[in-house]
């Protein structure tokens, strides 16, 4: 039977227990204690009993949700699979507990009963005596899912407060996983094993000689792992290293739940938050606000120069940092400087970096690969090199031509006389014309010109000095220019006009690799956002300049002896 048949049939008055029902139950707890399990266990027992005890149903199957919260349905894996078998027609009838163990959400209870609808399912709640299947419960169900939804709302504001009453007594709230110290009655004691971690965590970062990454090999080189014995990340240790509680400080309200519904959360300024020195029965401080705040001047100076790295001001390490990314986990490559004897720096995956081959097997990238199919683009792309040569070649035999002889010989006349002003001014007070107050602001006034005056006469001489050289070493000079344009053009190159490279595998090895390389030559600043924007390929405004171009590594110092075949497109940007 459809829902509409089944539905005439209990609008005359027929009981669904009577009617021929292929019958299903769903089962939700909130919280994972023990009692509210053994509630689910119960849950089960009795519906699966009570279903089969009807002699005109057919007990299907139960659906159930352990320790999740009825608000959304996302992860509510058990639900999302009945709604997924009832389109396949799996059953006919769900009978639950309630209208909140079906949803606290109004919006979701509606779409979702609408969609059983269609698919010829109705529900039964038992405890308020409602099913679908009765036109007249619609108003009914409304009415109590407006309820449910409001009862969560009500929940959400108790919790907000409590919250808030809590920070003003300085309870320690949140997780108590926190290096260093374990956490009792809403107060942080110190665990001394865990502090000296912590100590020597703020004495090496502090020292300004480590960054977070070599901060975390030195850790590991004194045996200091994370729980799951690998390095720390860099992300764990800044978070070490950033929280107030190590100097015995309070921070409360970090974040806030903006919609009880989605549970959406956001991160509050720290202007905002609530930030004081605690006291030392509540947050007992590990290590001295002075090494704290040490730390934390260089850590700020750091992450400031990293987001600031479009300026290409010293924030950017490498021409590559921050350019290349995984395909498969829209990850940064990072650089790997390899052994000191092998002098191989390479650019893997920051997830292979973490957690080697198990997270990822995108390709290993030499650098000198990088360099060279960099240096074959450039030199396909409109830019004349020769000219920019021979114009500084140019610049500098402009100087040969320049004779500066007659600003020379003024100056020399200046010096002279300014000196003969200073004579004069000494007979002018042994004569008692002028006192000796007033000949010391004079001197003053002849000294400031005279030092202005052999500073240009040091200039020009040094400008003679460089001529003279000049004509001894032509060729040298050009050769120079042209060896320094060499390199500092295809650094330049990178890092002006490289917007993206998105490295991939071709038929899943790891030595074929594939790169789709997107360059912006319109010489505008290139903004970037966290992660790629070009794994979908390329955008609107961009067009396939190089296409399918292959390249065989050069790089011979493998341990495999195993070489990188290459392909890869090139995209330029238009305006």
């Amino acid at each position: 039977m459809n829902f509409l048949e089944i539905a005439k049939l209990v609008m005359n008055g027929e009981k669904i227990v009577n009617l021929p029902l292929r019958v299903c139950f769903y089962a939700r707890v909130s919280t994972e204690s023990d009692n509210q399990l053994n509630s689910l266990e119960n849950q089960q027992s009795y519906y699966e009993n009570y279903i089969k005890s009807k002699p005109n149903w057919t007990y299907v199957n139960g659906y159930i949700d352990e320790g999740i919260s009825g608000v959304r349905v996302e992860k509510r894996w058990g639900f999302k699979k009945m709604i997924d078998d009832a389109k396949k027609g799996k059953f006919d009838l769900i009978i639950t507990k309630e209208v909140s163990r079906f949803a606290r959400d109004l919006e979701d209870s509606i779409h979702y009963i609408r969609i059983l609808k269609n698919a010829n399912v109705g529900i039964y709640f038992e405890n308020q005596n409602l099913n679908t299947f009765d036109a007249n419960s619609e108003l009914i169900l409304n009415i109590m899912f407006n309820l449910a939804q409001d009862e969560s709302r009500k929940l959400s504001g108790r919790i907000k407060f409590g919250h808030m009453e809590a920070i003003k007594k300085g309870h320690v709230l949140g997780s108590s996983n926190i290096i260093g110290y374990k956490k009792e009655n809403c107060k942080l004691v110190i665990v001394p094993s865990e502090a000296k971690l912590v100590r020597k965590i703020f004495e090496l970062y502090a020292s300004g000689n480590y960054g977070l990454y070599k901060l975390a090999k030195v850790l590991a080189s004194l045996n200091y792992y994370n729980k799951n014995g690998n390095y720390y990340d860099k992300d764990t240790l800044k978070r070490i290293i950033s929280n107030p509680k190590y100097k015995g400080y309070y921070r409360g309200k970090t974040s806030e739940v903006i919609d009880y519904r989605t549970k959406k959360r956001i991160k509050i300024s720290e202007d905002k938050q609530v930030i004081y020195r605690a006291n030392e029965t509540i947050i007992p401080p590990i290590v001295a606000e002075e090494l704290w705040n040490k730390a934390n001047d260089i850590l700020k100076i750091r992450t400031k120069n990293y987001q600031n790295n479009n300026s290409f001001n010293g924030g950017l390490k490498y021409a590559f940092s921050s350019k290349l990314y995984c395909k498969y986990h829209n990850t940064n490559f990072q650089r790997s400087h390899g052994s000191k004897k092998k002098r191989r720096p390479v650019w893997c995956c920051g997830m292979y970096l973490k957690y080697r081959l198990m997270a990822c097997e995108t390709p290993i990238i030499a650098e000198a690969d990088l360099y060279k199919i960099m240096d074959d683009i450039m030199k396909k792309i409109p830019i004349n090199k020769k000219k920019i040569v021979n114009d500084l070649y140019m610049l500098y035999k402009d100087i040969e031509n320049f004779n500066q002889d007659d600003d020379l010989q003024n100056i020399e006349d200046n010096i002279s006389r300014i000196e003969d002003k200073k004579t004069m001014a000494l007979d002018l007070v042994f004569n008692k014309d002028l006192t000796k107050d007033e000949l010391k602001i004079q001197f003053k006034k002849y000294e400031k010109e005279l030092n202005i005056l052999i500073r240009q006469k040091e200039d020009i001489l040094r400008e003679k000095e460089n001529i003279l050289n000049f004509k001894k070493n032509r060729l040298d000079i050009k050769k120079y220019i042209e060896n320094e344009l060499e390199y500092n053009l295809l650094e330049d190159f990178i890092k002006k006009f490289l917007d993206e490279i998105i490295v991939s595998k071709i038929d899943n090895d790891r030595y074929r690799v594939h790169l789709d390389i997107y360059l912006n030559l319109n010489d505008l600043l290139i903004e970037k956002n966290k992660g790629a924007k070009h794994l979908n390929g390329s955008l609107d405004n961009e067009i396939l300049y190089i296409d399918n171009k292959n390249y065989v590594s050069k790089d011979a110092k493998r341990k495999d002896k195993k070489q990188n075949n290459y392909n890869y497109n090139v995209y330029l940007e238009t305006l």
